[in-house]
């Protein structure tokens, strides 16, 4: 009994015990106030930019745009949107994660799309976007600065954080919780763009599929790579800075300036 006692493991008392315990970051709440700010800020110059074009539409050729230059416009939107952003939003550096989806030393699932798959599948949501946008200012919208067209616009500043949290300052615990919101302003696109054109709707459709696989595949990664990073920004140090001043204030007063003459 004596040799059994002196093999057992000793006991934790309740302090012990909890000093094993790795404590939970603290939760930034400036970084979350980031967000909101970059966010707000996108969302609006893009919805300035639109309230222009239509004011600019209506002076210079007394009727709306042709619904194939709102396509077009959309179709620059979904692939440059970023130029609106407050914050940094390159994209993944396919080359230097050697053609893989993620960045090399990051576990993700076996059935994770090649990285060249990618591109396809944005180029032709960006298609999507544009007909199913031009579709909507045909047939009901009539301006840019709609309830439609400006969900769209939402989604792509949703989608544009989105890409700095999970790109830029690789939080995946972040991006795992925030792919939700951008599933939520797709789906809410999609519901928008229906109610005007069912056709729209449909075409629109894809984009919203997609994104509930890449939010799958989010949310599959940030489990499979330990640590385990919170689902809230945390003072971790990852945090990309916004850009307030530069190109953002010089974008600001163009928009200001248009709206202004």
């Amino acid at each position: 009994v004596a040799r059994a006692r002196a093999l057992a493991p000793p006991r934790l008392g309740a302090s012990t015990y909890l000093d094993t315990i790795e404590p939970a970051p603290a939760f930034a709440a400036g970084e979350l106030a980031k967000y909101a700010v970059a966010l707000g800020g996108q969302f609006g110059l893009m919805a300035a930019g639109f309230v222009a074009i239509d004011a600019l539409a209506a002076r210079a050729l007394a009727a709306p745009l042709p619904a194939p230059a709102v396509g077009f416009l959309f179709a620059f939107l979904s692939l440059r949107s970023r130029v609106f952003s407050l914050m940094d939003n390159s994209r993944p550096n396919r080359e230097a994660q050697g053609g893989a989806a993620t960045p090399k030393g990051i576990k993700r699932p076996s059935w994770t799309p090649p990285g060249i798959a990618f591109p396809i599948i944005w180029s032709t949501i960006t298609v999507l976007r544009a007909v199913s946008s031009a579709l909507v200012y045909a047939r009901g919208a009539r301006a840019l600065a709609s309830a439609p067209l400006l969900c769209m616009a939402l989604h792509l500043a949703v989608g544009d954080v989105w890409n700095t949290v999970t790109n830029i300052e690789r939080r995946l615990g972040v991006s795992a919780a925030g792919c939700v919101l951008v599933w939520a302003s797709v789906v809410t696109a999609v519901t928008q763009y229906a109610r005007v054109s069912a056709t729209a709707g449909l075409v629109l459709a894809p984009s919203a599929a997609w994104i509930s696989v890449a939010c799958v595949l989010t949310a599959t990664i940030w489990r499979m790579n330990p640590p385990i990073q919170p689902l809230y920004p945390a003072h971790d140090g990852k945090g990309a800075p916004l850009k307030v001043r530069g190109e953002s204030s010089l974008r600001c007063a163009c928009v200001f300036r248009w709206l202004n003459p």
